[in-house]
């Protein structure tokens, strides 16, 4: 009884201390799980290696899509069901897995549980769990379910059995930003197919837009008072955000392609081509064209746009629309003499701010890090830039791939090495974690450190 009580209260106080950490290892128990259940031989159509299976079930929880192995001809239907639970649990969050299971139970979570829940979801630690996952269950299988209704629809060429673990497979994939689909050229094949394009594009935009800013949205106009509410800075920045970045990556995508892949195809087809990659290069890591046939123009503006990835509280990845979002009003106002970063009328408090550089900066490096360790290892030794000239992009376009957890790619992850595919693995655990995890445990030591006496130094 007294053994009970105290590891109850270990417990209790190794949770309450700690609960960042809690999250990750649930986050590499999954993964853990994952490879186990990849591994077995009614999982897949060959006997894959450790590291294979570890890869692909460390994209799958990491919602990135980028895979050693061809998804499709590698794992057998048992093998593909277990991808997509890996998927959805990866897109959701453990956290949300967790507090829906412990909210079941009629049980309510502790405070640090709650707070670390709320953090990926809300900037305001005061809205309810409950209510946030009321939302954000319902949201996501409905989602899920009409876009699987509809591609089940257009996969007409395969068997039944086939049709409805394709369709469910690439609903969950859509949805949660992950990449993978169960055809070898991702959705080249249905490129001028109006129906896949447009339905995959509302779930990577719905994936990808956040619960809260979706929530917000969704009850805008107050039918009661046949009025429209005002909504949060928060909503406001990632919606003109998200739509600004898909515009511009409209704009830019038709303009670097006019004259390469776009020549010779109707407006109508290069309409779809454009739409489809400007929605889902952000973060989705789905391509209805041929990534390495893209200029180096294009390639180098999908590293951009991926490196800012979705909004905060969603299944996508990257620093975030409002992260570059504040970073670049920052400099605007600072250009404008202002000391304060304001935007809409408001002024955004300076921790915003802080955190805003700190994720930047964590973020530039180790994706420097990363690609500098893959030019040594994946590059042969001796090899100068003359040589050849095109890796380098291949590896930094990867690395930020991993890193904003889209899985687009231009080839190069089937062709990396051992240490280079456990580089990758690392750079796409880290890109999940996020601010979660990196910016809250530095954030906690820097507070206690200690003040100096200021002194100034030349810059510029």
């Amino acid at each position: 009884m007294f053994a009970d009580s105290l590891s109850e209260n270990v417990f209790k106080t190794r949770t309450q201390s700690n609960p960042i950490m809690l999250v990750v290892l649930a986050y590499l128990l999954l993964i853990a799980i994952g490879t186990a259940l990849l591994s077995i031989p009614q999982a897949a159509t060959r006997p894959i290696s450790l590291i294979e299976a570890f890869f692909t079930s460390m994209s799958a929880v990491c919602v990135t899509g980028l895979s050693v192995v061809d998804i499709s001809s590698t794992f057998t239907d048992t093998g593909h069901w277990f991808i997509i639970v890996l998927m959805q649990f990866g897109g959701l969050g453990i956290m949300t897995a967790s507090t829906t299971l412990i909210l079941l139970a009629g049980m309510h979570p502790g405070f640090s549980h709650q707070s670390v829940f709320l953090s990926e979801f809300t900037q305001e630690g005061s809205i309810d769990a409950g209510r946030i996952l009321k939302a954000v269950i319902p949201f996501t299988f409905i989602l899920e379910l009409i876009g699987g209704i509809v591609y089940f629809t257009q996969f007409n060429t395969l068997d039944l059995y086939d049709r409805i673990v394709c369709s469910v497979f690439q609903a969950v994939s859509s949805f949660c930003g992950v990449g993978f689909t169960l055809f070898p050229d991702s959705l080249i094949g249905f490129q001028y197919n109006p129906v896949i394009n447009i339905t995959t594009c509302i779930l990577v935009l719905a994936g990808g837009f956040g619960f809260l800013a979706i929530a917000e949205l969704r009850y805008l106009f107050d039918f009661k008072h046949k009025e429209i509410r005002r909504l949060s800075l928060h909503t406001r920045i990632a919606t003109y955000g998200t739509f600004i970045v898909i515009g511009v990556s409209i704009a830019v995508f038709a303009f670097t392609e006019y004259n390469n892949l776009f020549s010779g195809h109707s407006f109508g087809e290069n309409a779809q081509s454009v739409l489809f990659m400007a929605f889902t290069s952000r973060t989705a890591g789905l391509n209805s064209v041929n990534i390495p046939d893209l200029t180096q123009a294009s390639l180098f503006f999908f590293i951009i746009i991926m490196f800012i990835g979705a909004n905060p509280g969603s299944c996508g990845g990257g620093i975030k629309v409002t992260t570059a979002a504040v970073i670049g009003l920052l400099g605007i106002n600072r250009l404008l003499g202002r000391e304060k970063t304001q935007v809409f009328g408001r002024t955004l408090p300076n921790n915003t701010v802080d955190k805003a550089i700190r994720i930047f900066v964590v973020a530039m490096v180790v994706i420097a890090t990363a690609t500098i360790i893959l030019l040594c290892t994946e590059i042969p030794s001796g090899t100068r830039y003359a040589a050849d000239s095109g890796p380098f992009l291949k590896i930094l376009f990867e690395v930020v791939s991993a890193y904003a957890t889209c899985g687009l790619s231009m080839g190069l992850t089937e062709e990396l090495s051992l240490v280079g595919k456990i580089i990758i693995c690392g750079v796409m655990f880290i890109g999940r974690m996020g601010p979660l995890f990196l910016i809250s445990a530095v954030a906690g030591k820097l507070q206690d450190t200690a003040y100096y006496a200021e002194e100034d130094i030349m810059v510029g």
